[in-house]
């Protein structure tokens, strides 16, 4: 498990960075433009986003940019050991692949809780005092709508370390999850045991990680 656990941390830690990246801005523009083309097409491709299977955007994006343009490699993986950052390019269609779709929910959820904030007093307040609207946006609208933002982020890091299995296949990624499917194919039960029991606890380790942030998003928590 432990030899392969590099690739899968590393997938896992890029398609976060490209879901956040995407995800997070897509959100927060929607919220501030609401109800206008901008909002409607950013909700749009985030619906996109979601409904689209992992597997079938890999294959799309192995034909265009690894087949068609020659830009990326199309399979296989490279320690760092090797290559050092050089190995970070065959993970990046399939982190595109991964975090493409999960920046779809996190720009949804963004967009919800910044709504929800926008609509209370003391945004209200903020603008009637002069503050720029990058302020009250980012300073007092966001940090405030930070809380369920966090326990999205924190399920998709989780989704993400189990959704790879499909992943890793399409890309022949030495990874967890093709180490799972071969230990299935050969009925080697010791092995899914201890992957399945490795994935739990990881799962659980994230959401111990997302309770304490919610501490540092949030001073009032500290006092409850």
């Amino acid at each position: 498990i432990l030899e392969r656990l590099e690739p899968t941390a590393l997938l896992t830690a890029m398609s976060a960075l490209v879901a956040l990246a995407i995800g997070i801005p897509a959100g927060v523009i929607a919220a501030v433009r609401r109800n206008s083309w901008v909002d409607q097409v950013a909700m749009f491709l985030a619906t996109l986003g979601v409904s689209i299977p992992g597997f079938w955007l890999g294959l799309n994006l192995i034909l265009l940019l690894g087949v068609q343009f020659q830009w990326l490699p199309v399979a296989g993986y490279a320690s760092l050991a090797q290559k050092g950052l050089g190995a970070l390019r065959y993970l990046v269609l399939p982190a595109l692949s991964l975090g493409v779709i999960e920046a779809g929910l996190i720009a949804r959820m963004t967009r919800s809780s910044m709504l929800e904030v926008m609509r209370h007093d003391y945004i209200r307040t903020a603008r009637a005092k002069g503050l720029p609207e990058r302020v009250v946006i980012f300073r007092h609208a966001f940090r405030s709508a930070a809380i369920p933002i966090i326990t999205v982020i924190g399920n998709t890091i989780a989704v993400l370390m189990g959704g790879a299995i499909v992943i890793e296949t399409v890309f022949n990624i030495p990874g967890l999850g093709r180490l799972v499917i071969q230990s299935v194919l050969r009925r080697d039960y010791p092995l899914i045991q201890g992957a399945v029991l490795f994935i739990a606890v990881t799962y659980v380790l994230i959401n111990l990680v997302v309770d304490v942030a919610y501490v540092q998003a949030d001073p009032r928590i500290r006092y409850s």
